[in-house]
């Protein structure tokens, strides 16, 4: 899991052309995963073969359309959060009733969750979406 800005000429359309591309890559390679997308920074949680996985982030790492790659979480886990998707997507922008529910979920999720199973990269994932999009802790100020 990793989270990322997008540099300002990074806009929707490109966002979306790439999303096809990963979406067909992941899919040739068994990866999936989520994007979020929420204010020019992205989070993504990816899963597969350990190795696959760490080529396709050292590609994200060189990919010239965003700055401050930072690695959040990496471990082995026994079951996919998100095995039915190559590669879903939420772009967060703006209020709206997904971006309502999806911070009710954050929230929910990371108070229970972390009770129970300690530091995963799940619990680390939700946590720091419900970080960005509740505006607790942005990394543009890091």
């Amino acid at each position: 899991m990793y989270k990322s800005i997008a540099k300002p000429s990074f806009k929707q359309e490109a966002i979306q052309e790439m999303l096809e591309l990963a979406r067909i890559y992941n899919n040739s390679q068994g990866i999936t995963g989520c994007l979020l997308y929420y204010e020019g920074i992205f989070i993504q949680y990816l899963e597969g073969n350990q190795i696959k996985v760490l080529k396709l982030f050292d590609k994200i790492k060189e990919d010239l359309r965003h700055t401050q790659v930072r690695l959040l979480s990496h471990s082995e886990v026994e079951q996919r959060e998100f095995k039915e998707w190559d590669m879903a997507f939420e772009n967060c922008d703006g209020e709206n009733e997904h971006m309502s529910f999806l911070k009710l979920f954050a929230n929910d999720y990371t108070e229970e969750e972390s009770i129970f199973w300690g530091r995963t990269s799940k619990v680390t994932f939700w946590k720091e979406v419900s970080k960005l999009i509740n505006k607790k802790s942005p990394l543009k100020s890091n």
